[in-house]
C-alpha cells in the first residue's frame, strides 16, 4: 500500500501536511463449550487514521476501506471537517525524534500451528478444570492470537513501523460450596506457543476457585488494607487520566498545580517505562511517532510531571514525551517500584485487616477527578500476620490521593497486567470497610 501517493495527493488538495496511521491486525479467536468448538474466527483487518493539517487547523477520520475513491473521499472529509472547526488549538504532525529506543523482539508467527494443537489447548485446560473438587462446570475456554503491524508515516518524512505478536488463552471455572457459587479462571499470555503451561494454568484457576468459597462478611468499620499486585494495579489504571496532560488543560485533575510537590509517601514511586522487561509489550514510540522514553511520574512521593501528546505540550510549552495512544493520553507500562520485602514480611505486622483480591465495578465505582472511590470487593481476612479466610460481599471506599500518603508497605511481587499497569502488592494504613 503505498501512502507516500496519499500524502502526495493529499498535499495537492491543499493540506499543509498530511499523516497517514495504518494498523494492521491478524487475529484468530476460538472458544469451547462442553467439549465442543462453538466459536472460531479469523479475521485480518487494516484500519487507518489520516491526521491533515489545513488551514492552520488539525482534524483526524478513520476507516477501513483503502480504495483509491475511497482515500480521495476520506481527504475531501478530512478538509471538510477542519473547515468546520472554531477551536483554535495547536495543529502540529510531527517530523520526528532525535533517537528512538530498539525493540529486541522475536516475533512468534502464531499461524504457523495447526489449528489441531490450538483445538487441543483449549480442550485439555477445560479437561483438567473439569471434574475437579467443587467444580460445576467451566463456562468457556478461549484462546485467542493476535499479529499487529503498525506503520507511521507522514508529509515531513518521518516513516516508522512497530509490530508485535502474542496468545492468550483461559477457562473460567464455576465453583459451587454449600450453595455458595463463584467463577475463577487465570489468563496465560504469551509470546510463543510453546510457552503455554496448561497444568499451571489450571492449577492456578483451581486454587483461585476454591479459595473463594466459603467466604463471610465482616464487620463495618476501617481496617489496614493490603491490596494484591493485580488489584491495586487495577485501581491505579482508573486514576491514570489524573496524570494526563489533557486532563490538566480541562482542569480536570487536581494535580495540574503540584508538579514538583509531595504527594505521596516518601518511598512510593510511579514510572512510565515503556520498553520495561517485565512488562507484556514494549514500545519504541507513541501513536504521533513520538519516541517513548521512561519517565517518572512520582519519584520519592512527589510529583514530577504530566504525560503528554503533541497538543498538550505545546500547551504547556513543553517537550512532548511518547504519550499518544489510540486517540488519548495514556501510559504505556506503568508502575509502581517494587521494594525487596516479601509478600510474607508485608503483612507480617497485621493482626487483623483485609487482603484484597478482587475488585468489582471499577468505573463506575470511582471519581477520577476527586480521587473517591467506592467499591464492591472480595479477598481474605488477615489474622495475626497470615491470611486467613476468605472474605465477601464487602464495599471498600476511600480517596486514591489519602491512600497515597497512607501507603506503609511495598511488597516484592511486581506484576504486570494486560492493560500495561503495573504493581507489587500495596498495604494501606487504614480503609474503610463495609460489611455487616
Amino acid at each position: 500500500m503505498n501512502h507516500q501517493s496519499w500524502i502526495d495527493k493529499g498535499i495537492q488538495k491543499g493540506l499543509e501536511d498530511l499523516q497517514v496511521y495504518a494498523s494492521r491486525d491478524k487475529s484468530l479467536k476460538l472458544s469451547m463449550y462442553q467439549g465442543r468448538i462453538d466459536q472460531y474466527v479469523q479475521s485480518d483487518v487494516e484500519k487507518v487514521t489520516l491526521r491533515g493539517i489545513y488551514k492552520d487547523k488539525i482534524t483526524s477520520v478513520n476507516f477501513e476501506n483503502t480504495t483509491e475513491t475511497s482515500i480521495d473521499e476520506m481527504l475531501d472529509r478530512l478538509i471538510q471537517n477542519a473547515s468546520a472547526l472554531t477551536a483554535v488549538e495547536p495543529a502540529m504532525i510531527y517530523a520526528g525524534s532525535e533517537s528512538y529506543p530498539e525493540v529486541n523482539t522475536r516475533l512468534f508467527d502464531f499461524t504457523q500451528v495447526p489449528a489441531e494443537k490450538k483445538i487441543k489447548l483449549v480442550t485439555d485446560l477445560e479437561a483438567k478444570i473439569l471434574n475437579q473438587k467443587f467444580v460445576k462446570q467451566v463456562q468457556t475456554t478461549i484462546y485467542q492470537e493476535t499479529a499487529n503491524t503498525t506503520t507511521i508515516v507522514n508529509s515531513k518524512g518521518l516513516n516508522l513501523t512497530r509490530s508485535s505478536s502474542f496468545a492468550y488463552a483461559y477457562a473460567v471455572g464455576v465453583f459451587e460450596k454449600d450453595e455458595d457459587i463463584k467463577t475463577a479462571y487465570e489468563i496465560e499470555l504469551v509470546k510463543s506457543f510453546d510457552a503455554f503451561n496448561v497444568d499451571e494454568m489450571a492449577q492456578k484457576t483451581l486454587e483461585k476457585g476454591w479459595a473463594k468459597l466459603g467466604g463471610t462478611s465482616v464487620a463495618s468499620k476501617a481496617y489496614p488494607v493490603v491490596f494484591s499486585n493485580e488489584m491495586f494495579g487495577n485501581l491505579l489504571a482508573a486514576f491514570t487520566s489524573l496524570f494526563s496532560g489533557e486532563s490538566a488543560y480541562r482542569n480536570l485533575t487536581p494535580l495540574k498545580d503540584k508538579v514538583n510537590q509531595s504527594i505521596a509517601i516518601e518511598g512510593f514511586d510511579l514510572i512510565d517505562d515503556p520498553l520495561h522487561k517485565d512488562a507484556y509489550f514494549q514500545v519504541p514510540f507513541d501513536d504521533e511517532g513520538v519516541a517513548a522514553f521512561e519517565m517518572p511520574l512520582i519519584e520519592k512521593g512527589v510529583f514530577k510531571g504530566f504525560m503528554h501528546d503533541l497538543k498538550t505540550a505545546a500547551i504547556f510549552n513543553e517537550k512532548p514525551n511518547g504519550h499518544s495512544f489510540s486517540g488519548r493520553i495514556s501510559p504505556s507500562n506503568l508502575y509502581v517500584r517494587p521494594s525487596k520485602t516479601s509478600f510474607e514480611e508485608l503483612i507480617s505486622p497485621i493482626k487483623e485487616g483485609i487482603y484484597i483480591t478482587e475488585l468489582a465495578g471499577i468505573h463506575s465505582g470511582v471519581k477520577a477527578v476527586s480521587g473517591e472511590f467506592s467499591l464492591q470487593a472480595g479477598g481474605f481476612k488477615i489474622v495475626n500476620g497470615e491470611v486467613g479466610t476468605p472474605v465477601k460481599m464487602i464495599v471498600l471506599s476511600g480517596n486514591f490521593f489519602t491512600l497515597l500518603n497512607t501507603i506503609e508497605g511495598l511488597g516484592s511481587d511486581l506484576k504486570f497486567g494486560l492493560n500495561g499497569i503495573g504493581s507489587p502488592s500495596v498495604y494501606v494504613a487504614s480503609l474503610a470497610i463495609g460489611g455487616e
